[in-house]
């Protein structure tokens, strides 16, 4: 549509007028850049405006200096630290606390095991806590050891920031630039002509400002220009040539053109003015101590900022290893607190084999060294035990010792738990009864619920076949090794 409208000559010769005034506006816009760029790097060098502002007490900070000092009083600053070196040390105590404690729930575990194991002597055959926790033990220990090592570095922390807590302290200024020195007048003056010295160089630098001003609109009035600049329709008239017509139109950008060169020229004459200024104004006020002091200052603030975030870091990481720790304690805990139940649970039902096995033994000692009869008493002729009647149909599988019959016969009669019972008394006239023979024990299994705990090592440690008691005169008791407790902490 645009190819049906227009001449092809008259589209080419738009092109080039486009390009043309494209060029214009990109040379002028690279001048006014270039100027910008030139005062940027002048006034730079000069430390101005900053040292006219240290006058007035409005120093400023470096922009990265003062985006780390942000930073850092985002994140709670100096003041923070003592905030969190506390719950350092809380952290550190549950630990400590939580770790105690659970040493103590094996140590109770081994000492009752151990007065056990002296009480029935060779009859208590379940293995020895020392043995089934020595992995506990071990981590509990390493544990241990862990927590004192953080307890030093947590020391080194809190003194490192004892120390550094005066250099530190500068962070806490809000606003920091109050921590600057100021450029302060001289002490003595002759003429007293610092006042009007600061007045020409901030007029200077006013008029440096509205230079720049004038440069940005100068630069928008190109582009405004542009953009209202139609000459197709003189291209669709024109009879003549096209160079003719372009040189007229291009040259309606003359003017910007000669505005951006004055103000460029003038912006130089400026700038010298102003550099004559400054060393005038720098040696009235002894400018350069004072920068000697402004960069110390930059100099502490930086030390203070590394040594904060130094602290910072090792803080965090402190409580992130406290954290993690207690986890891990927590879990161990909780592995010990199944062993002593499950201990206990056989604990309970070993006992009361070994009661049995006791029992059944002082039976048939009693029974075979029954009393004899007075010599002043008839002998009476002794019956024939009763038989006893086995009933296959209702076994007993569960009473793995032979208990006699008369034992159920005698109300109120009773074995005590420990120590042989007391001997009968045989009525006068009836001999004492004869004993029976010895049946054979049921052979017991071993203690199921503790084989499936997860401490139990079943290599070396099972009680060996037959499960029967041992005659203790026959195999006298061997002795045990002393049990061997283990653990960082001693109570």
């Amino acid at each position: 549509m645009f190819a049906i409208l227009v001449p092809d000559s008259s589209a080419k010769a738009l092109s080039r007028y486009t390009e043309m005034v494209d060029d214009v506006i990109r040379t002028q816009a690279e001048r006014l850049q270039q100027a910008s760029e030139l005062t940027r790097v002048r006034l730079k060098e000069m430390d101005l405006p900053d040292s006219i502002l240290a006058v007035d007490g409005h120093s400023t900070l470096p922009a990265d200096l003062r985006e780390d000092v942000e930073a850092v009083q985002i994140s709670g600053g100096p003041a923070s630290l003592e905030a969190e070196l506390q719950q350092l040390r809380d952290l550190k105590r549950v630990n400590q606390e939580l770790l105690v404690h659970t040493e103590e729930l094996l140590q109770k575990e081994a000492t009752e095991d151990t007065q056990f194991r002296s009480q029935f002597g060779t009859r208590w055959t379940r293995p020895q806590s020392s043995t089934l926790t020595k992995n506990l033990q071990d981590r509990l220990n390493r544990f241990a050891a862990n927590l004192k090592q953080a307890g030093e570095s947590d020391v080194k922390i809190e003194r490192s920031v004892r120390e550094n807590s005066a250099l530190m302290s500068i962070l806490d200024r809000r606003p920091i630039e109050s921590a600057i020195p100021s450029l302060a007048k001289p002490m003595m003056s002759l003429d007293a002509t610092e006042d009007a010295i600061v007045g020409t160089l901030k007029q200077s630098l006013r008029q440096l400002e509205n230079l720049g001003a004038q440069r940005a609109g100068l630069e928008d009035m190109l582009k405004e220009m542009k953009r209202k600049d139609d000459i197709l329709p003189k291209l669709m008239t024109i009879t003549g040539s096209y160079e003719d017509m372009f040189r007229k139109e291009i040259s309606k950008y003359d003017h910007i053109c000669e505005d951006i060169s004055q103000n460029i020229e003038v912006q130089e004459q400026l700038l010298r003015q102003i550099q004559a200024q400054n060393e005038e104004f720098s040696t009235v006020f002894n400018l350069e101590d004072y920068k000697a002091s402004r960069e110390k200052c930059y100099n502490q603030i930086q030390a203070a900022i590394s040594k904060y975030r130094e602290i910072k870091e090792n803080v965090n990481e402190g409580l992130k290893f406290y954290v993690t720790l207690q986890d891990a304690i927590t879990n161990v805990k909780q592995q010990c607190s199944d062993f002593v139940m499950t201990r206990s649970i056989q604990c309970r039902e070993m006992i009361e084999d070994v009661q049995r096995q006791m029992s059944g033994l002082s039976f048939q000692d009693r029974r075979n060294s029954g009393p004899y009869p007075s010599v002043h008493q008839p002998t009476a002729t002794s019956s024939p035990p009763p038989q006893e009647t086995h009933n296959p149909s209702h076994p007993h599988p569960q009473a793995p010792y032979y208990r006699p019959p008369e034992q159920l016969s005698r109300p109120g009669y009773s074995i005590p738990p420990y120590g042989p019972p007391p001997p009968y008394h045989t009525p006068h006239g009836q001999a004492p009864p004869q004993p029976y023979p010895p049946q054979a024990p049921q052979q017991q299994q071993p203690y199921s619920s503790w084989q499936q705990g997860s401490y139990y090592d079943p290599q070396g440690q099972q009680p060996r076949p037959p499960y029967t008691a041992p005659n203790p005169y026959l195999h006298p008791p061997q002795p045990q090794p002393p049990h061997q407790g283990s653990g960082y902490y001693r109570h």
